[in-house]
């Protein structure tokens, strides 16, 4: 082997073909795909779940529709106390991804449930904890 194929990196994953008196370095699709499927780990859907905040509207006798939680002034995004809560997941059923959720969770829940999905407890355990949390209302 010539001293300019062993310092090619092409010479070890790929085929040389020669054309014109040089070597031509031919890299084929099908080996670098199956090289890099081997070297991938292949990751299947986790169950995650989501907790959500949302506006509560309803009409009430006079035709007029109030938003709840009532708020006077601007709506914070940031303050808890504005916005009623949710946690919602999916959940493999016969094969299919469905969508799950819970509504109204309690606003004493949410600090808890946020520090819980920070540190990694399973789904099953949070949803759990908001069924018991609704529970005690």
């Amino acid at each position: 082997m010539t001293p300019e194929l062993q310092r090619s990196p092409f010479v070890e994953s790929s085929t040389l073909t020669q054309s014109l008196n040089k070597l031509t370095p031919e890299i084929f699709l099908e080996e670098s795909e199956r090289a890099a499927a081997s070297t991938k780990k292949v990751k299947g859907r986790q169950r995650k779940g989501c907790l959500y905040k949302y506006i509560e509207n309803k009409k009430l006798k006079s035709g007029a529709i109030a938003s709840y939680p009532r708020v006077i002034g601007h709506r914070n995004p940031d303050n808890p106390t504005h916005w009623r809560w949710g946690f919602n997941w999916e959940e493999k059923v016969d094969g299919e991804w469905k969508g799950r959720s819970i509504g109204s969770v309690p606003l004493g829940a949410i600090a808890l449930i946020q520090s819980m999905q920070n540190e990694g407890v399973p789904l099953e355990e949070i949803i759990g904890f908001i069924k018991r949390a609704k529970a005690k209302k």
